[in-house]
């Protein structure tokens, strides 16, 4: 199964985001620029986890997530009306930001380009991303030097300051101490939410992950693992994927070294999992970030039980991949120095490309 990256591609595959709810699908879309990568060209900052109380107001509406939602649903939650839509694909029409050269967008495509860019203005609003990094990511996607000036621009003085903060939704009381493995022997990755629910205490995602791992499009659920170390991810909505956490990202409050995170990987591992020689990763060739990893891969004949019946070719691996600051959708932010503020769990093995490199 190939790494989930959070972030959608154009305008026209937003509707499939929504459907899908984020990580879990077979396949994974190319993306085109569209400000939609949670990308930071100076390497962003993430804040330690504060304390497990909401900073939302219960009684606030929520926004609508999850299966059933559309966009019309997401972009008034977030206080974006059919003109500013219709603002912002005039806008993305004129530097090419729609389907094409010359090709003008209906309103449904424009709506598809705004709930990409709610999550744009969202993820700058955390500290997750900065407009030099959103101008340097669309560039690095196709767009002129010129075209992705003239959308930050529109975004950061006319579109961004209308977006309202995501509303979350309040967290559910729970009922803690559930046995340490679920009923298929795994103990995290890959296991229902139902087995997370009895085991960890759930925490606020706009508090724990946000600008960490930026905001999510789809249902995110955050866990405390520890005083300085939590879980952020995404429910994946597609069946039969759904409400089995498949990728999630560790968070530690500051970087830890190569033990406490080799340990903190395999806490959320089927027992059996034995790691393999570690393999140093780069960013992509074009990638215009600098940057490198660390992946372990874990070979555990448990998780191609655990994922049968999940998807078509389960495999006996999982995957970690470290990094010292953070990940991107473009590479890691900043080289790999041998601590760890975040790794990326996933199920399957992570392996070298073509060019016979592994890329972070």
């Amino acid at each position: 199964m190939p790494r989930c990256h959070r972030a959608a591609g154009t305008a026209l595959l937003v509707a499939a985001v929504l459907a899908v709810g984020g990580c879990g699908g077979d396949t994974e879309p190319a993306t085109a620029h569209s400000s939609a990568v949670p990308e930071d060209a100076t390497g962003t900052e993430p804040t330690a986890p504060a304390d497990d109380e909401p900073d939302t107001d219960p009684a606030q509406a929520e926004e609508p997530t999850g299966e059933g939602l559309s966009m019309e649903d997401f972009l008034a939650a977030a206080g974006v009306d059919d003109t500013l839509v219709n603002q912002l694909g005039e806008i993305a029409d004129a530097n090419n930001y729609g389907l094409g050269v010359g090709v003008e967008t209906d309103l449904e495509d424009r709506r598809g380009l705004a709930v990409v860019q709610v999550t744009t203005c969202r993820n700058v609003s955390v500290g997750h991303r900065t407009w030099e990094g959103i101008r340097y990511s669309d560039e690095a996607d196709g767009a002129t030097e010129d075209q992705a000036a003239a959308m930050a621009d529109f975004l950061r003085t006319e579109f961004c300051p209308h977006v309202t903060p995501l509303k979350e939704t309040p967290l559910p009381e729970q009922t803690l101490g559930g046995p340490a493995e679920d009923e298929s022997g795994g103990r995290g990755l890959a296991s229902p939410l139902t087995w997370w629910d009895g085991r960890y205490p759930r925490v606020p995602w706009s508090k724990a992950c946000a600008a960490q791992t930026g905001m999510p499009i789809g249902d995110p659920v955050a866990y405390r693992l520890a005083k300085d170390e939590v879980v952020c991810a995404t429910i994946p909505s597609a069946t039969p994927l759904k409400e089995h956490l498949i990728n999630v990202n560790i968070v530690f409050s500051s970087p830890v070294d190569e033990d406490r995170a080799m340990k903190a990987a395999l806490a959320l591992l089927p027992s059996d999992a034995t790691a393999t020689e570690p393999t140093p990763g780069t960013n992509p060739d074009w990638s215009y970030l600098d940057g490198g990893c660390l992946n372990t891969n874990f070979r555990t004949a448990t998780m191609k039980g655990l994922m049968d019946g999940l998807e078509e070719d389960p495999e006996p691996w999982a995957s970690a991949l470290y990094y010292s600051d953070g990940s991107t959708e473009l590479g890691a932010v900043g080289d790999y120095t041998g601590k760890v503020k975040q790794i990326s769990l996933s199920t399957g093995a992570d392996e070298p490309g073509q060019s016979g490199e592994l890329t972070c």
